[in-house]
């Protein structure tokens, strides 16, 4: 009998299961399509068996079955699960590891949960190769049934520089879906940010993409050391297959997006959270599919200034954790909203590896967060309040010029919006609660006295 079973073995799940079978541990794997499982068939040896119904698959599992389910979101997975439920056993385990709508989690798994059936919604990151060599995963649910896959996650997890594996058990219902979600915002943020960095780069310091290359490369041994970092760097020197040039300057700039960092924006409105960097990656993405490209290009005539280089890798620095700070202030409302106890510095570690945005940051964050600590805003920790006091001026600097040379730099200047009024003590809200008492006797709270309060502003002819 296997020990663990996938249903899904696309490239994900196909890469998911020989990991589990690197990892020591016996998997089946099943599909609905055949040629995915002949596909499968090819590694078959007596940790990894290939099967070819839903009863066969089912049958050849270990009790409690452990089952991954690693198939498209939405309709599909509640289509398997109908499916799958005749032929469960009570306090057996699904997981979805699939990009689901943490509603569609919270759904799912009260509905496992009155079938006596463990379910457990769990984020996956790290594409293709993380799925082989060791991903980050969120998985949420009930503890007790995550403590019994926990062996074989922790196995085929991606491991930290401490040796520690990225998968922490995030909270319960749909919160490790939420998670992941988060992760997505983020990732969106940040890769937004290194797009408009290597704007500037090309357009007001006239570098090159080889020159680009190695600047990128160079931040990833300083300030910037990241994933993104990393893959910008490889990116911006790949010589094209089908001419002379970089692959870079023949690729169309529309970015696409498949919905995860949209979902993160509506439930950031809903709960009130101030996520200007992500909103604004979201929007750039619906900008590059929008813009009429009917404009002439940016030509820099001005001086390009000595300190830019420097000013740009700290600027991204920071704009950097300021997409952070936005994803775990969004994380801590959504944890008040729902009632889960999120573990915030387990996130952090959980995202040290085998993810998109990775990065020698997040053991930074896993300190601000540790021992219990409450932050409202991650720039509260002495060191990223440090980290701010030392590169807000770069900042500033680097949105002036981008603004002078016309080129529109949507998160950065956002981040830059978010930390002169995130502690600001003086925001102009109170003429917005003036104007609405105004025109709709909205009432105003006053900052001298208590009680709720009205104004007649006008007398009635």
């Amino acid at each position: 009998m296997q020990q663990f079973g996938i249903i899904g073995l696309s490239v994900m799940g196909k890469n998911l299961a020989l990991n589990v079978r690197n990892s020591g541990f016996s998997v089946s794997g099943f599909s609905i399509t055949k040629e995915e499982v002949d596909s499968f068939a090819q590694y078959e040896d007596d940790k990894l068996k290939p099967t070819y119904s839903w009863t066969e698959f089912v049958n050849s599992l270990e009790r409690p079955r452990k089952i991954l389910i690693q198939i498209a979101a939405g309709k599909p997975v509640d289509e398997t699960l109908h499916t799958l439920l005749p032929l469960l056993d009570q306090g057996d385990i699904l997981i979805d590891g699939g990009n689901s709508n943490f509603h569609d989690t919270n759904r799912r798994f009260h509905e496992m949960e009155d079938q006596g059936i463990h379910f457990i919604g769990m984020g996956v990151s790290g594409g293709e190769e993380g799925a082989l060599n060791g991903p980050a995963m969120m998985p949420g649910g009930d503890e007790q049934s995550y403590q019994a896959v926990a062996p074989i996650l922790k196995a085929v997890a991606a491991k930290n520089a401490e040796g520690q594996p990225c998968v922490s058990f995030i909270g319960p219902e749909g919160s490790g879906h939420y998670v992941k979600m988060v992760h997505n915002g983020i990732e969106y943020g940040i890769m937004q940010e290194f797009s408009e960095v290597y704007d500037i780069l090309r357009k007001i310091a006239g570098k090159s993409n080889d020159e680009m290359s190695e600047i990128f490369a160079k931040w990833n041994q300083g300030l910037v050391q990241a994933y993104l970092s990393e893959i910008t760097a490889e990116v911006l020197k790949q010589k094209d297959d089908l001419t002379a040039d970089h692959i870079i300057d023949h690729i169309l700039n529309v970015a696409s997006y498949k919905g995860t960092g949209n979902w993160m924006l509506e439930d950031g409105v809903s709960l009130g959270a101030p996520i200007s960097v992500i909103a604004e990656a979201v929007l750039s993405r619906f900008m590059s599919k929008a813009s009429t490209r009917e404009g002439k290009e940016i030509t820099w005539q001005g001086e390009v200034p000595a300190d830019l280089i420097d000013n740009l890798e700290q600027a991204l620095q920071l704009s950097q954790a300021v997409a952070y700070a936005q994803g775990f202030q969004q994380l801590k409302l959504s944890a008040d909203a729902y009632g889960w106890a999120l573990r915030y510095p387990a996130i952090a570690q959980t995202w040290e590896a085998g993810c998109i945005i990775r990065s020698a940051m997040l053991k930074d964050i896993e300190r601000a967060y540790a021992d219990g600590k409450v932050l409202v805003n991650m720039f509260q920790d002495p060191y990223f309040k440090d980290l701010m006091e030392k590169n807000l001026p770069a900042l500033r600097q680097v949105v002036e010029l981008a603004t002078k040379a016309g080129i529109p730099t949507p998160t950065l200047s956002a981040a830059l919006n978010y930390l002169e009024s995130i502690f600001n003590p003086s925001l102009p809200a109170n003429l917005i609660q003036g104007q609405r008492d105004y025109f709709g006797a909205h009432t105003y709270l006053r900052n001298d006295r208590a009680g709720v309060f009205h104004t007649e502003w006008y007398e009635e002819k």
